[in-house]
């Protein structure tokens, strides 16, 4: 079956917007339940819960959904911000450098670049199941602007799901809910023209991707 895009990331979208709404009321609850006769611990779990939740929503409504901006198409300062969220409860430290910041200025790097790199965060921290800390970096060439995230640490390891779903040849049959956020992170990268590869070494590895910038 062939896949559409744009309906996929509308169907995210429409999602994403539904449940936080409905997270956004239980947080309204928990506004009124402070005031209550209620289990000061019962009340943190549920509070740090329903955060967690709104976070990761946001998270999934940037990378995934159609536009994904607050105001609009989504901006790499968004992105840095969503990404910074999911990672808040994350065994990996995150390091979102600041020459990544500056080499994605002026529209550098296209929504659906930005959007690649999200999910690229979330393949890294999949990877290192002891912690460690996850670098996301940009660098300048003559061909364009290269994107790079590396998952550092002990045990770092791509599993051969991740390689199968991050393979641009992959089948859709060899799709699975663990590697779908790999494959689809390729599907983006082949769509702006490039291919998002992976190297492993001891305790690394590193994502990258050229972009052109045309």
């Amino acid at each position: 079956m062939e896949v559409d895009v744009r309906v996929t990331q509308l169907l995210c979208s429409r999602l994403c917007h539904d449940l936080v709404g409905g997270i956004s009321a239980v947080n309204t609850g928990i506004e009124f339940m402070t005031d209550s006769d209620v289990n000061p611990e019962a009340l943190d779990l549920v509070n740090k819960s329903a955060d967690r939740v709104t976070r990761r929503l946001n998270f999934f409504r940037g990378a995934l959904g159609y536009g994904g901006g607050y105001q609009g198409p989504l901006s790499l300062e968004e992105a840095r911000q969503l990404v910074h969220g999911w990672y808040l409860d994350a065994k990996p430290g995150l390091s979102w450098t600041a020459e990544m910041t500056v080499a994605g200025d002026n529209g550098a790097l296209k929504v659906p670049e930005i959007k690649m790199l999200m999910l690229v965060t979330i393949v890294a921290e999949e990877c290192l199941v002891r912690g460690g800390r996850v670098e996301v970096h940009a660098v300048e060439v003559n061909e364009g602007l290269g994107v790079a995230v590396r998952a550092v640490g002990e045990g770092a390891r791509l599993s051969d799901e991740f390689i199968t779903g991050l393979n641009p040849n992959c089948a859709t049959d060899s799709v699975t809910a663990r590697n779908v956020i790999a494959h689809w992170a390729q599907r983006i990268a082949h769509s702006q023209g490039s291919i998002l590869e992976a190297e492993t070494t001891k305790n690394e590895i590193q994502f990258a991707a050229l972009f052109s910038g045309d």
